[in-house]
């Protein structure tokens, strides 16, 4: 089963992941990480991605679909979930040339929301683990124990960029999955754990 999780940046997507680890054996394909973990080499292609994301655009296609493809050949389970991808058109025609969607789990969240949760979340630099400020007394990530740190590009400027973005690639793909009647509209607004609880409601 393929489930990929579409929302704008805030909605809890990272965080949804983490309570499903609780109830299902899944292999995540989260591009953010893969992208992340390659601007932690520093290698050319690293300075290239950073570059990119600083300015609050997205990482090209062929950069994206060379990380996707070597996870999907090296998973093993009967679960996938993509997490944040497809973003466009043409990401979501590159992931119907390699696996079938059986679930789209749209995650629905006001701008407001959306807003406050990155300006005041932090992202460990070595696992991806996203967490509250106020939640946390160090800067030490409970999950790997990496620095947990703001992220350059979580500024009002380029979170307006990613907003913008979102509307005009994002959100029209969404009709490309109702015509499938595979997506799932929830409310991302409530606690995490309400959140998972309507989620763990439409996956079969």
């Amino acid at each position: 089963m393929n489930i990929v999780l579409i929302g704008i940046q805030g909605c809890g997507k990272g965080t949804l992941v983490s309570g499903l680890e609780q109830h299902f054996d899944f292999d995540l394909i989260s591009v953010g990480q893969l992208l992340r973990d390659e601007v932690a080499t520093g290698s050319k292609l690293g300075l290239h991605i950073k570059k990119i994301q600083e300015s609050g655009q997205l990482v090209e296609i062929k950069t994206v679909m060379e990380a996707v493809k070597k996870k999907l050949i090296s998973s093993t389970k009967e679960m996938v979930v993509f997490d944040g991808f497809p973003r466009n058109k043409e990401q979501a025609d590159e992931l119907d040339e390699v696996a079938n969607v059986d679930l789209v789990i749209h995650l629905i969240l006001s701008k407001e929301v959306a807003i406050d949760r990155i300006l005041n979340r932090l992202t460990c630099s070595d696992c991806g683990f996203v967490t509250k400020k106020q939640a946390v007394n160090s800067n030490r990530c409970v999950k790997c124990g990496g620095t947990l740190s703001v992220r350059t590009d979580d500024t009002i400027e380029t979170i307006n960029k990613r907003f913008e973005q979102y509307a005009k690639q994002t959100e029209p793909i969404l009709e490309r999955y109702r015509a499938r009647g595979v997506v799932a509209d929830i409310d991302a607004n409530g606690t995490p754990d309400e959140v998972l609880a309507s989620v763990l409601k439409v996956i079969k």
